[in-house]
């Protein structure tokens, strides 16, 4: 999959916009407010249908405007043509009118590995960002399962329900249920985190990074299943039954999974400095591309959304030399492109903002 130009209209800060995409390396710098991340934004929405800046789709219209529409088309021809009315759900245009598919099977087809601003400190991130992050891995490593993962969501909704009801007859049924399915959680999940081990061992990722970072080599990622495992989880759910019933919610569990990246067996937040811990995030995200790789044959772009902020200039030239050697088709955001400019396979445009539009020059 590889992106040859993005065409918008109406679409946030941009009236209309039509502008080629590198097939390595794109690079749109400009001041904060620019739109720069709208760009990244763009791409993201058009592979998925959502936003990671907003829950909300119509802040994605420009003011005085009732619909947006954006446009991407790939090397071979094939394009993705997203409408998006106000108060209306997107609707997906494939391949100029020959076929349209929901959003499932569009990101299954077109996957994307998306860095942004929030996630570039995945030591301190939140549990939830964590579990998305094995979330988006497993969905392609492990389709088959995704499943198992909405039970669990129903589980906890009904459990919920009972918890608000005060219905303790059918909680324990739930119980059960939660019970049941936690081993098959937490087995994928342990799955996913051996993997990401093995690839921080021997990718070749690793390789380019430990020229200036020797201490890589003893990061590792240790799976958390949402509660205490050094006790049964039947015994939790008592343990915790009458929290539960005063905050009407399921404390524990596996919809509360994450991990923890550790650096010599301590976190590494507590000892990594926020150079260092950039570096990691970058690293997950480009492990967890090799990953969708190996296990689809897809090859995913690479969205990076605030690149240059921390990142040193010899981290940035490591990081170019890897996406350069492997062909990854990388779009990215930053305010200078000092780090960026002694390379001839980067391409780069600047944003600048006018009044209510944003342009590319």
């Amino acid at each position: 999959m590889i992106i040859k130009e993005i065409k918008l209209d109406s679409f946030r800060s941009y009236e209309f916009l039509e502008t080629p995409i590198n097939k390595g390396i794109t690079l749109f710098y400009g001041d904060n407010g620019s739109g720069k991340s709208s760009l990244i934004e763009s791409v993201y929405f058009s592979l998925t249908g959502k936003s990671f800046r907003t829950n909300d789709s119509n802040n994605l219209i420009q003011n005085t405007k009732t619909q947006t529409q954006s446009l991407i088309v790939f090397e071979d021809g094939k394009s993705i043509k997203i409408t998006k009315k106000k108060n209306s759900k997107p609707h997906i245009l494939q391949n100029r009118g020959e076929k349209t598919e929901n959003f499932t099977k569009l990101i299954k087809k077109y996957p994307n590995c998306l860095i942004e601003n929030k996630e570039f400190f995945f030591t301190t991130s939140n549990p939830e960002q964590k579990r998305n992050f094995l979330n988006k891995t497993l969905f392609y490593v492990e389709q088959t399962d995704a499943l198992l993962l909405n039970e669990v969501k129903k589980i906890i909704l009904q459990r919920s329900g009972c918890l608000k009801n005060k219905d303790f007859k059918q909680i324990k049924y739930w119980d059960e249920k939660l019970v049941e399915i936690e081993p098959k959680v937490t087995k994928l999940n342990e799955t996913i985190c051996q993997k990401l081990n093995t690839y921080l061992k021997n990718s070749s990722l690793i390789s380019t990074f430990e020229e200036k970072n020797p201490w890589i080599k003893d990061l590792s990622v240790i799976y958390d299943p949402g509660y205490d495992n050094s006790h049964e989880y039947l015994g939790i759910l008592a343990k915790n039954f009458e929290k539960d019933c005063i905050l009407k919610r399921t404390t524990e569990g596996p919809h509360k999974r994450s991990f923890n990246i550790l650096f010599k067996n301590v976190d590494a937040s507590e000892v990594l400095s926020r150079g260092q811990q950039k570096i990691i995030s970058i690293i997950f995200h480009l492990i967890q591309r090799e990953i969708i790789i190996d296990h689809t044959n897809l090859i995913p772009v690479l969205l990076m959304d605030d690149i240059s902020s921390e990142l040193d200039k010899e981290n940035a030239n490591l990081m170019l030399k890897y996406l350069i050697n492997n062909s990854v088709q990388t779009i990215m955001t930053s305010i200078s492109f000092s780090h960026f400019s002694d390379h001839n396979e980067v391409f780069l445009f600047h944003v600048e903002h006018n009044g209510e539009c944003s342009n590319v020059k």
